[in-house]
């Protein structure tokens, strides 16, 4: 997903390179927004709020479960990949 946002203070931009260093999120100075890294139409205010309400009302896993389902999946793509 991409999300456009202003940033008000220039601390706002070292807290993004923090999430950028921990590869939770990458910025994109100039962005194409036709290009396929950037799918989908613009969400609208409205549509973002209801995203939000979905996600937090969505079922939750452990940090190690997560863990434990990724190594698994990761195994199985190495397989079909050899």
């Amino acid at each position: 997903m991409t999300l456009t946002i202003e940033l008000l203070h220039s601390n706002a931009l070292k807290s993004l390179k923090d999430l950028e260093h921990q590869l939770l999120i990458k910025i994109v100075e100039k962005p194409e927004l036709t290009s396929y890294a950037h799918p989908g139409e613009p969400m609208s205010v409205e549509e973002f709020k209801n995203w939000v309400e979905y996600a937090e009302d969505s079922p939750k896993v452990s940090l190690s479960e997560a863990k434990q389902r990724w190594a698994a999946q990761k195994e199985k793509l190495g397989k079909l990949i050899s």
